[in-house]
């Protein structure tokens, strides 16, 4: 079945991180595999694997099944098809008539429809990303927060500089952040404090290869938005795509008076808890 090219940007978008090509590789020879076991080869944090071989599900490289054992719960696996590589040159995600998946156990699962297309955006932020990996890791983190910090303050400008209570600040930070990831929400909220919780993190394209950064940046971000509507806060991460886990979550909290004017130190992965990998 030929391909059309919005699936051919999929599949070249599957393929452009080594992690990823890597595991493709693996998966040809090894048979299907689960998530944990995918991680354990190659020393990933099962989410993030987990998170690889979904997208390369979508780019139609990849089916998944379920493995069914005599004891516990049945387990979702990934494989190829048999013959798989000559898909692989062309791109040809339908597998062959007459092709079985490679153990008899395996119960095909029927594939979920495929997202909008891919966002422009994320090529170019690959491109960046590339380019700021040759700046000395010190450096980076310094810029990195200031840029995000920036970012976040002009995500906030159509707002005016303490027009809104902290709640309201709250809000309407969360409601411009849908712009970028539409199922960030607030979790708690009260007069100085609030939990925000966001499955769809912005940043989870590039946290499965730069954790480091995404754990300075995503904070700053939001510590920016905060501080451009009168409301400077410290942001505090409770999980994040950059540790692996499902979503990113953070406590802000509304700063003192007399701490306000000050800024924070210089995130980094070790200050932040996030060990690069």
């Amino acid at each position: 079945m030929p391909v059309g090219d919005d699936q051919s940007v999929k599949a070249a978008k599957a393929l452009a991180l080594p992690t990823r090509s890597a595991i493709l590789a693996h998966l040809l020879t090894s048979g299907p595999l689960t998530a944990k076991e995918v991680a354990d080869e190659f020393s990933l944090h099962a989410n993030v694997a987990r998170a690889h071989l979904d997208l390369l599900v979508e780019a139609g490289f990849l089916a998944t099944g379920v493995r069914r054992k005599r004891k516990g719960r049945p387990a979702k696996v990934y494989f190829t098809w048999e013959g798989e590589m000559g898909a692989l040159e062309d791109w040809e995600v339908s597998p062959q008539p007459g092709i079985v998946p490679p153990e008899s156990e395996m119960l095909v699962t029927v594939a979920e429809p495929l997202p909008a297309g891919p966002n422009p955006h994320r090529l170019i932020a690959a491109i960046l990303i590339r380019l700021v990996e040759r700046i000395d890791a010190p450096t980076l983190y310094s810029v990195a927060e200031q840029v995000a910090r920036e970012e976040g303050r002009k995500l906030m400008l159509d707002y005016r500089d303490g027009g809104l209570d902290f709640a309201a600040a709250v809000r309407a930070m969360v409601e411009e952040l849908r712009r970028f990831s539409p199922q960030a929400q607030i979790v708690r909220l009260s007069h100085d404090e609030a939990e925000i919780d966001t499955p769809d993190c912005a940043f989870r394209d590039i946290a499965l290869e730069h954790s480091d950064l995404v754990a300075v940046i995503d904070p700053a971000l939001k510590e920016g938005a905060m501080a451009a509507l009168g409301h400077p806060s410290d942001v505090e991460v409770e999980a994040s795509v950059a540790r692996g886990d499902a979503s990113c979550r953070e406590i802000i909290r509304r700063r003192d008076a007399d701490d306000a004017s000050t800024d924070r130190p210089v995130a980094t992965p070790h200050t932040k808890g996030v060990e690069h990998g």
